[in-house]
């Protein structure tokens, strides 16, 4: 019995321990978010007069391409500005894991209307909130009401015109094949992550909390590494294609077709940024 009562208090000192573990962690994540906003700041400034800044480094990014389709890369490279802020900051009693995403848009005349859209995003440990629970167990219930899940509020963006036909809020033919696959289409655009809420898995864009992780843990503190590497890489293909022009011209013509890869295709380079 003494054995019990002594495994009993320790651990129950054990879990106090855990706590504090957990306190010390959150004052240290929100000292160090405090204290990079001002120089987060500072950046964005400095970005603002680098052309095109953010379109090299979505492009560098080849995770970021996992979560849009090829058709909204023509408006991914509108975007002129990119910018996270931690609600924790402002609001100490807000978790520090909360954050706002703010995406800057330039318009394409006749297309595209110039915008700046935010979109918030919460932890929550209420597992009642799921609308939808798809292929959801109780363990992952169990997971999510102990370290909670990423959700977010809808928020409205402009679609561009050229989208009309699989814009969700605007597909009316839910019935026939046709209607289905445009409004399926339209809810893996990139457009309908600003409408994700993470309550209705499987009935909203895809992964739309590993979107937002990605930018927020990611590309957004790290953009100016990428930036960095884009720029070296083409100075790389730029002095191949130097060295390319400097070798000696061949005497004769060859009447054999270009070099063509597995699928038929010409070979070509990488289309620079």
């Amino acid at each position: 019995m003494m054995e019990e009562d002594e495994i009993s208090k320790s651990l129950e000192a054990l879990s106090k321990v855990e706590d504090e573990v957990e306190k010390a962690e959150r004052e240290t994540e929100l000292f160090r978010l405090k204290k990079l906003n001002p120089v987060y700041l500072q950046r964005k400034a400095a970005i603002a007069g680098v052309p095109e800044f953010w379109k090299v480094v979505l492009s560098q990014h080849s995770d970021f391409a996992n979560y849009v389709r090829a058709a909204d890369l023509k408006y991914i490279d509108c975007i002129r500005s990119i910018e996270v802020t931690w609600l924790c900051v402002e609001n100490e009693d807000a978790d520090h894991r909360d954050f706002s995403v703010t995406i800057d848009f330039v318009g394409i005349d006749g297309d595209f209307e110039a915008q700046k859209v935010s979109k918030n995003f919460r932890i929550e440990h209420d597992v009642n909130k799921f609308i939808y629970r798809g292929k959801r167990t109780e363990e992952d219930d169990f997971r999510d009401e102990e370290l909670g899940f990423l959700t977010s509020e809808p928020c409205d963006i402009k679609w561009p015109k050229s989208f009309d036909g699989i814009n969700p809020s605007l597909v009316t033919d839910k019935k026939t094949a046709e209607g289905k696959r445009n409004y399926r289409t339209g809810m893996k655009s990139f457009f309908s992550w600003f409408k994700w809420t993470g309550i209705k898995p499987g009935k909203e864009f895809p992964n739309g909390d590993g979107l937002a992780l990605l930018i927020s843990e990611d590309l957004y503190p790290n953009c100016t590494k990428y930036y960095t590497e884009a720029q070296i890489d083409l100075e790389e293909e730029n002095v191949d294609e130097d060295d390319e022009s400097d070798e000696p011209l061949e005497a004769g013509f060859s009447d054999r077709e270009p070099e063509r890869d597995g699928e038929g295709e010409e070979n070509v380079k990488r289309r620079k940024l």
